[in-house]
């Protein structure tokens, strides 16, 4: 155990709640240089959280730049872990920080300079297809105007590339989707394991992100498109039935390909 970490935890970590408790068990087995490797099920155990909700806890502490994976990202042989790093120089008690990864209420808060241009509340209701649908038929003669030139204009500036909102989002001191409440009342109401959400999220970022197949893409609300992949199971991940949930032949493979059954 490093007491200067763990001091650095208690003063400078502007979380709280569950957040807290897993920082401070972090601390608890770190270096002085806030290096640690417990295993995902030690977390949960010190913290008295389920092995899910911990995971959910440590990737938003992941998101919002407190921790850092440094080595054996995606596990590996039977006693392998991942190994963790405290970022000490995030530990300010930052006044921007959006406190513990359950807490309500945040995902309404205004948007700040981490969004996409002229988002409006993270809270508003945003339609985003995807895949697009091809309609058949023309318009009807009360079909509004096309949008003018200006409109236009300021509707592309709204929008923005995930990477771009990511390194917003990132450097704001807030978390990506850890804290996203539309999300996570979704995923509870709908039974769907923390799991499976964590494989999408990792889908998701690969595709979207640099590099990826969809990286053109941009939309006003990522937090709102990534529940819409969710909620219309975009990826085609898992299915369900009266049983409950499962994976599909496209969702192990890339639990396999992203390394989450050893990371887990």
């Amino acid at each position: 155990m490093s007491i200067r970490v763990m001091s650095m935890v208690w003063d400078g970590f502007p979380g709280g709640g569950s957040d807290l408790l897993a920082m401070l068990a972090l601390a608890d087995w770190s270096d002085d240089e806030g290096r640690c490797f417990p295993s995902m099920s030690a977390i949960a155990a010190k913290t008295r959280l389920s092995r899910s909700q911990a995971q959910r806890v440590v990737h938003g502490l992941i998101d919002g730049g407190y921790i850092q994976v440094v080595g054996n990202e995606f596990g590996g042989a039977p006693g392998m872990t991942r190994q963790y790093r405290i970022i000490l120089s995030s530990l300010t008690g930052r006044m921007g920080a959006t406190g513990s990864a359950h807490a309500t209420g945040s995902a309404d808060a205004q948007d700040g300079p981490h969004g996409c241009a002229d988002t409006g509340r993270m809270g508003a209701t945003q339609t985003v297809s995807e895949p697009s649908v091809n309609r058949k038929g023309g318009e009807s003669p009360a079909s509004p105007s096309p949008l003018s030139d200006a409109n236009k204009k300021k509707k592309a500036s709204s929008e923005c590339h995930f990477a771009t909102w990511e390194e917003r989002t990132k450097a704001a001191g807030e978390k990506l989707i850890a804290d996203y409440q539309p999300l996570w009342g979704y995923v509870d109401r709908a039974g769907i394991p923390e799991d499976f959400i964590a494989l999408a999220w990792e889908v998701f970022k690969g595709l979207y992100g640099n590099g990826g197949a969809r990286e053109k893409k941009r939309y006003r609300d990522w937090r709102q498109t990534f529940r819409n992949a969710v909620e219309q199971n975009w990826f085609s991940l898992w299915s369900a039935n009266a049983d409950g949930y499962r994976l599909t032949s496209k969702g192990e493979q890339a639990m396999n390909a992203h390394g989450m059954r050893e990371a887990a």
